[in-house]
């Protein structure tokens, strides 16, 4: 069995958690496929890479039908 800690001494949101798993391997549209079989309201992933002082990251948006513009 594997394990994953966060350190979360400053906090951390849901887009952050789901952008270090896909930083670390997680097929993001497989991770979509699994979701969509919830039930949950109509919602997208949208992914976008950033750099900020060598760091390098994946932001994550989930949007919704409030928030899809």
């Amino acid at each position: 069995m594997r394990a994953l800690y966060f350190d979360c001494f400053a906090g951390i949101s849901g887009n952050m958690i789901l952008g270090s798993l896909i930083d670390l391997g997680i097929d993001p549209e497989k991770f979509t496929n699994e979701l969509r079989k919830l039930d949950l309201p109509d919602f997208d992933i949208r992914l976008s890479k950033h750099n900020k002082s060598g760091i390098s990251a994946t932001y994550v948006e989930v949007l919704t039908n409030d928030t899809k513009k």
